[in-house]
């Protein structure tokens, strides 16, 4: 069977039978017979557990075969339909309790420290402090409410799944927060002074506004073939404000040079490490959910630990059972990613020299130093209660990777993941990669499993809606009238792509009239009427008032709801709408080029 559309999915059965095809190519591609030999009695006998579980010994093998040999594991082990055996959500699970246990100990452990009855090795105490003092510089005051810039996120709330997840929807839901944000409610509320006028009831006290507190959530994504990846979801107030104090964090992080927007800085440093060998990555396991909250009390100024500390969720509940976090944050946290950026770059910036520093690269958990300081930071790191991923972090030999970027002596050799069940979208993303990597035999396989009907072909450089190959490069003509530059030699060409249709919500909630004003304060002009006394990325609670009143738009929608007419007129005119996660079908589109190659 082919597969007949761009989004038909095969069954795992099915998967299996057509990636075996591929995996085996590979296998034939490798020149060591002993690896060789025993990879390919795995993919043949379709033993997925000795496939899920192989490491790369990158010392033993060469660029070559360390590529075609990740490439036959890239086919199984991200693969989250892959049975194995496993109750992947109860091994996550464990993860999350092994997780909280180590910080508990961490925590313990710092504890001691600053009462003076531990000491850690003096080079680790000599990084620590360093640190401190590197961080402190980074982060600078503490920032007033008024500097942060609070929105929606795309994650889930505890009141909103993913799937149902839309600005929109949360600011039409009742207003939640943790406990841990309880006393500064007041405050942030008055920064929000349209959105809750309907719980005034006439009057003009923030206290009157009610706000439900509840503990956040922790559920299981899927992650790979043998395990789940834990996700703690937070209520609504809460992932606003952590948003916002994230863009906040990751500004001051950009003006030291970590840009945490674009991985390319530690992509070429991965590169050029792998061939000087001067550069060592590194990456951790579980490295969010082992900043344990004494830790980030050590390192971080006093003033900001507890300024984060109240827009963190102390407490999650998962299956009936609550859980008072040892951790921090986690990555449901909206300024883990930023947080957990700072406090790596600065133990690792305090373990190189300071000609170093411009070497010293993080994104997240994966941190590039000089290899010297390798050892050193290593040993901090299991100091401060982290895990150092051993088979994912590299010093020696000639392959580093980080960011999705891996290279064997400047060489990349990293593969195309399989991360569930074979569909026509990934297909095509298979098929134009091994275009793109120049293996012709493998892109034909690929090809054999579609359907002729959706076999359109395009040029590179427009994304995998269309395969890489020979197409038909039509010219695209007009008249004169229609475009002058015909005349002077200018003409185009068209193609065909597929691509995804959007989940529009055009339902009506109680707060739209709030969201127009919402859409202006995100994306920083709050005077689109012209005033010139409201200036741009102003976010004093009186501005934002004046900008509401004076929004046409706004007030169009307020006047609606207040008349009970917001069922159905403003959506049926198209007036306002939001996107949702998801997608709902695929489309067959033409895209205009003036490049026939």
């Amino acid at each position: 069977m082919r597969i007949p559309r761009w989004d038909y999915v095969l069954s795992s059965e099915k998967t299996n039978e057509c990636i075996k095809e591929l995996a085996l190519w590979c296998t034939s591609q490798i020149k060591n017979a002993t690896i060789r030999e025993d990879i390919t009695a795995f993919v043949s006998g379709d033993d997925f557990h000795s496939l899920c579980n192989f490491a790369v010994d990158y010392s033993a093998v060469s660029a070559s075969d360390a590529y075609f040999l990740r490439q036959t594991l890239a086919l199984y082990q991200k693969r989250q339909d892959l049975e194995l055996g496993i109750d992947k959500k109860a091994v996550a699970w464990s993860t999350f309790k092994d997780s909280e246990r180590l910080c508990f100990e961490t925590n313990r452990i710092f504890r001691n420290w600053s009462q003076g009855s531990f000491q850690f090795e003096p080079c680790v105490e000599a990084v620590l402090h360093s640190a401190q003092r590197k961080i402190a510089s980074v982060l600078g005051d503490v920032p007033s409410l008024e500097a942060i810039k609070a929105r929606f996120g795309p994650g889930a709330t505890t009141q909103l799944t993913k799937r149902k997840a839309s600005a929109r929807r949360k600011l039409g839901q009742a207003l939640c927060a943790s406990e841990d944000l309880a006393p500064l409610l007041p405050e942030l509320l008055a920064e929000m002074p349209l959105w809750i006028d309907q719980y005034y009831n006439g009057e003009s006290e923030v206290a009157l506004v009610p706000v439900d507190l509840h503990p956040g959530r922790l559920g299981f994504v899927p992650k790979n073939a043998k395990t789940f990846r834990g996700i703690c979801v937070e209520p609504g107030l809460n992932t606003m404000w952590q948003i916002g104090i994230g863009e906040f964090i990751a500004r001051k992080l950009k003006a030291v040079g970590i840009d945490i927007t674009d991985q390319t800085r530690n992509q070429n440093l991965a590169k050029e490490g792998s061939v000087s060998g001067a550069l060592a990555t590194l990456d951790l396991s579980s490295a969010s959910d082992t900043i344990a909250r004494e830790l980030v009390a050590h390192l971080l100024p006093i003033d900001w630990f507890l300024f984060l500390d109240q827009f963190r969720t102390g407490t999650v509940v998962f299956e009936e059972e609550s859980v008072k976090l040892q951790k921090f944050s986690s990555m449901g946290n909206g300024f883990t990613f930023p947080l957990e950026t700072l406090i790596f770059w600065g133990l690792a910036a305090a373990c190189c020299d300071k000609r170093d520093q411009d070497k010293v690269s993080v994104f997240g958990d994966d941190i590039i130093v000089p290899t010297y300081a390798y050892p050193l930071l290593a040993r901090t790191l299991r100091a401060a209660g982290f895990l150092l991923n051993s088979e994912k972090s590299f010093a020696s030999g000639p392959f580093r990777e980080s960011c999705g970027k891996d290279y064997y002596s400047g060489i990349l050799i990293r593969p195309v993941y399989l991360k569930d069940r074979l569909s026509g979208e990934s297909a095509f993303t298979m098929h134009n990669y091994m275009v793109r990597a120049g293996f012709p035999d493998a892109a034909r396989i690929i090809l054999s499993w579609l359907d002729p009907c959706i076999q359109i072909w395009g040029p590179d450089g427009y994304g995998d809606g269309h395969l890489i190959g020979d197409w038909d490069a039509t010219p695209h003509r007009r008249t004169l009238s229609d475009n002058p530059r015909v005349s002077s030699g200018w003409s185009g060409y068209t193609f065909e792509t597929f691509t995804w249709k959007g989940l529009k919500d055009f339902k009506p909630y109680p707060n739209d009239f709030v969201y127009p004003s919402y859409c202006a304060y995100v994306g920083g002009d709050l005077s689109p009427l012209g005033d010139p006394a409201l200036p741009v990325l102003a976010k004093r609670a009186d501005l934002v008032r004046r900008y509401w009143e004076q929004s046409q738009v706004a007030s169009i929608f307020k006047g609606l709801h207040s008349l009970g007419g917001c069922n159905t007129t403003p959506h049926q005119k198209g007036l306002i709408g939001s996107s949702l996660p998801g997608k709902k079908g695929y489309k067959r589109i033409k895209i205009y080029t003036l490049d026939p190659s």
